[in-house]
């Protein structure tokens, strides 16, 4: 048994030293180059991939383009030039006849200081007042249709008439003055005219009246039907 490990070993020993001191050792020699591929190994699931950052390229600056402006004295362009309307001259205002702003003007100035609101109606043609500031036309209304109801017309013919009678009521209501300022020619017509205004009985003034009497001109008037 002792033999055989020292012969095991013996032999052993042997080839060590041919291989360290043989002649193969002693040759000097270029080691052998191996040329590996990497490959990247595919990333596991759950994992995220680091982000790869580029590198964002501005666009280059480009000098403001100028406008060109169109010369002052070039004419635009028109749309549909044949579909342009034409402008009309204004229409000139209709003036009312002659004779109907005269009698109008007449009527406005013979009835100059009587509030608004009066109602003179067909029988009476105008009527003023010798007071400035009276602002009843209340009773001026129930003056005159007082008057109204008792003007008789005598005259029936073709031409229109027409007379004026002055009268002044007191404070009190009662008729201290009367006259046929303008007479119509007609002296049925105008005594029928008076016998009205003094029949009438006027009521008292207004208290806001300052004046103890008021002076009426009042026209009676026939107009024929046409």
């Amino acid at each position: 048994m002792r033999w055989a490990i020292g012969t095991s070993i013996l032999l052993h020993c042997l080839i060590l030293t041919l291989v360290f001191v043989g002649p193969g050792a002693r040759q000097k020699g270029y080691p052998q180059v191996m040329i590996v591929r990497l490959a990247s190994l595919p990333p596991a699931q759950g994992s995220r991939t680091p982000a790869v950052e580029k590198a964002v390229e501005q666009p280059a600056k480009t000098p403001p383009k100028k406008i060109e402006t169109p010369e002052k004295s070039a004419r635009m362009a028109e749309v549909n030039p044949q579909k342009k309307p034409k402008r009309q001259p204004p229409k000139p205002i209709a003036e009312p006849p002659k004779e109907e702003a005269a009698q109008k003007e007449t009527a406005e100035s013979k009835s100059k200081g009587l509030p608004e609101g009066v109602n003179l109606g067909s029988e009476f043609g105008f009527a003023r007042l010798d007071a400035t500031g009276f602002e009843s036309p209340y009773y001026l209304n129930i003056l005159f249709d007082k008057i109204r109801n008792h003007w008789d017309n005598p005259f029936q013919g073709q031409d229109t008439v027409q007379c004026t009678i002055y009268f002044v009521i007191s404070r009190e209501g009662q008729i201290i003055d009367s006259a046929i300022e303008l007479s119509s020619g007609i002296l049925a017509f105008d005594q029928a005219a008076l016998r009205a205004v003094l029949g009438s009985r006027p009521p008292p003034l207004p208290n806001q009246f300052g004046s103890d009497q008021l002076g009426v001109h009042l026209e009676f008037q026939y107009i024929p039907e046409s």
